[in-house]
């Protein structure tokens, strides 16, 4: 049933306004068009907070009734803020109450024109409102009281009303979310916004992602192990600069802005750690923010010695392991009793929280047996830094390669002495690495991009590769995974696929890139909106495609970038089962390797990768000069670095082809000269 403007006009023009007082008002039954209860309690407690501050500021729509009452037919909200109210005593009961009366059978026409055709304002309105009241000099209290509302409502919509203009108006056309609105708030440049919005793409719209590109280079105080080892206190009160989200449901939370001024901080308070366990005899000490695996791998490491305990040490260990037994007994003999369920589950559990107690006691003796072997101390050190739970850490028994002959000859003493020489573990003297840190990682970045992007063809082989994988995980025992290879993928879901840019300049141009990217796009826009969703839409596909699903998504997780060479990388396995063939995903030019080598080096890969007559006439000419000859000398010949050659146990040639078969454990090979090599199982290490 629809009504002419011209109908409800006259039925206003012809209806008197007066007041009523609040204890005339009843909500009508008939005539309300609206269903009662249909308004959240939060609107009607800051609708009452309104009225308080400003009076009614629009009539109610009544019709009279009987014994001298008027029945509501719009503005329940209003009547039912009224009565909160008179209930809490911030109005009389006979308030004057602003109303229009209008005959009954034009009554329900008035509830339903108030209802839909009133234009409720829009939220940026709103938010605008609030911060215009500010400008006029009204304090947050004082608007937060005025509309019912905390403070911090108050002051996160004036916070939204600071959004860049663009980014409003597309708020208002519904183009942008709340949620994704509230992230750009948090951030005052408006440039910041607009190119942190315009960055991400629209199947991708999230408030995480955004809150991620708006955070780059900002270190957040409660995930961050330094931030929290050195407090937000400590930072601000050394001058530290921060932000805090002002919509963060934890108001301890802060974004840290300069990072070297925290590194600065945390390294102070290490020292302090550090000038205590340079007391303990270590020849050295270092101090590190952080402890970085790469930094020390040519370290060796003293490993600790049990000591014999005191007659002491040893009653009160004996003593315990007998209390502890004895509490076993008990609780053996308690789960077996028949007794009343309630008594005896309090029982247990204190029986339970009394073993664990005792058995807390038992490892801390232990740990006080288990020594530093003095005698080997002074030739090794320890580093102090901050672990991944915020606190100072310790690595101690490391020995520096200068250190290595003397701890050497410490240990031979050692051993003499009726000592286990075994203690130290020292890594093989090693020459200068051919590729730079920073090398490596891209060419092994790229390595797992072309696994990647040839692993989305192959089903069969990711099946087998998520499966020996969960295989290793759950089936292998500690000690066996312990010495075995590193993973090939990362089953916890972690998109390695998005950090490779990160690790290799022009990436996003390579070939294996654009590969996945647009499986990716594809995928993405196949997929459901809602998280909700998946599931279902997973079940409803046809074997074929989630198969395919399956496998983009298992490729998306390999990983192995590393920042040293290493004779056995993470991937190896799955490179050789996809017959992996790098020459059709990289080649060797200036950007992407002669640049980062020395000129030595560029020789070699030229003699390699053709001969020497191709690289002699290189040697005299300059660095620059030398690599544009190289680059255009190698082109086409298919060479790789070794790093990026299938990764077989076997002899590979320089474009990764195997030449013969490996040798197997305890077999003999003659060498050209004639002498007789064996080839060893490599000994587990420390």
């Amino acid at each position: 049933m629809k009504f002419s403007k011209a109908e409800i006009e006259a039925v206003i023009e012809a209806s008197p306004r007066t007041t009523v007082p609040f204890n005339k008002l009843i909500l009508s039954d008939t005539y309300q068009a609206r269903l009662a209860g249909s308004t959240s309690k939060m609107s009607i407690t800051e609708l009452a907070a309104s009225i308080k501050e400003s009076n009614v500021l629009q009539n109610l729509i009544v019709v009279k009734g009987v014994r001298g009452l008027f029945e509501v037919c719009a503005g329940g909200r209003r009547l039912e803020a009224l009565t909160l109210l008179v209930a809490n005593g911030g109005i009389a009961e006979n308030y004057p109450v602003p109303v229009l009366i209008v005959p009954a059978d034009k009554a329900l026409i008035a509830s339903l024109a108030e209802n839909c055709f009133h234009i409720p304002l829009h939220p940026a309105e709103e938010y605008t409102a609030f911060a215009k009241l500010s400008a006029q000099g009204k304090s947050v209290e004082d608007v937060a009281a005025a509309f019912g509302v905390t403070p911090l409502v108050v002051k996160r919509r004036m916070k939204l009303a600071t959004v860049s203009p663009r980014l409003m108006a597309q708020f208002r056309e519904d183009k942008i979310g709340l949620d994704c609105l509230m992230v750009l708030a948090s951030v005052d440049d408006h440039g910041k916004q607009e190119q942190a919005w315009a960055c991400v793409p629209e199947w991708n719209r999230r408030p995480d992602y955004l809150r991620q590109l708006l955070t780059q280079g900002e270190i957040e105080s409660d995930r961050d192990p330094v931030a929290r080892y050195v407090s937000v206190k400590a930072y601000e009160k050394a001058g530290g600069t921060l932000r805090r989200d002002l919509f963060s449901d934890d108001d301890k939370k802060a974004y840290l802005l300069d990072g070297a001024l925290l590194e600065k901080l945390a390294t102070d308070k290490l020292q302090k750690k550090a000038k205590q366990v340079t007391a303990d005899g270590w020849k050295w000490v270092d101090v590190r923010v952080r402890y970085n695996y790469d930094e020390f791998v040519k370290y060796g490491e003293l490993r600790r010695t049990r000591r014999e305990p005191t007659e002491q040490e040893a009653a009160g260990v004996a003593e315990l392991q007998a209390k502890a037994t004895a509490l076993h007994d008990q609780m053996e003999a308690l789960a077996e009793a028949d007794a009343d369920e309630g008594d005896e589950d309090n029982e247990y559990e204190k029986l339970e929280t009394e073993s664990e107690s005792l058995q807390a006691r038992i490892k801390a003796l232990e740990d006080t047996l288990s020594v530093w072997p003095a005698d080997l101390m002074a030739q090794a050190g320890c580093v102090v830094y901050v672990g991944n739970d915020g606190t100072a850490a310790l690595k101690c028994g490391l020995v520096r390669p200068e250190d290595r002959n003397d701890m050497v000859q410490a240990a031979r003493l050692a051993g003499e002495s009726g000592e286990d020489e075994s203690l130290v573990s020292l890594p093989s003297p090693k020459t200068r690495p051919v590729h730079s840190d920073k090398l490596m990682r891209r060419l092994t970045a790229h390595r797992v991009a072309a696994v990647q992007a040839e692993l989305i063809d192959r089903p069969d082989v990711a099946l087998a590769a998520i499966t020996a994988h969960l295989a290793v995980k759950l089936l292998v025992d500690g000690y066996r995974r312990h010495y075995g290879n590193d993973d090939a993928l990362t089953v916890s879901a972690t998109n390695t696929h998005a950090s490779l840019p990160s690790e290799a300049d022009g990436m996003k141009t390579s070939a294996a890139w654009q590969k996945m990217d647009a499986e990716r796009a594809t995928w993405a826009a196949r997929l459901p909106e809602s998280v909700d969703a998946i599931f279902p839409w997973v079940l409803a596909q046809e074997p074929i495609t989630v198969q395919q699903l399956l496998t983009f998504l298992i490729a998306s997780t390999v990983t192995g970038v590393y920042g040293v060479e290493r004779s056995k990388q993470s991937i190896d396995a799955l490179a050789v089962a996809l017959g992996l063939d790098m020459s059709k995903w990289w080649s060797a030019t200036g950007p992407s390797y002669f640049n980062h080598v020395s000129k030595g080096r560029i020789l070699e890969v030229v003699t390699e990768a053709v001969d020497a007559n191709a690289a002699s006439p290189l040697a005299a000419l300059k660095k620059d000069a030398v690599v544009t000859g190289a680059e255009q000398t190698v082109a086409g010949t298919r060479w790789l670095p070794t790093v990026l050659r299938v990764g077989t146990p076997e002899k590979v040639s320089p474009s990764g082809v195997a030449d013969e078969p490996p040798l197997a454990h305890g077999e003999e090979h003659v060498e050209p000269n004639g002498a007789i090599q064996r080839v060893r199982e490599p000994a587990l290490v420390e």
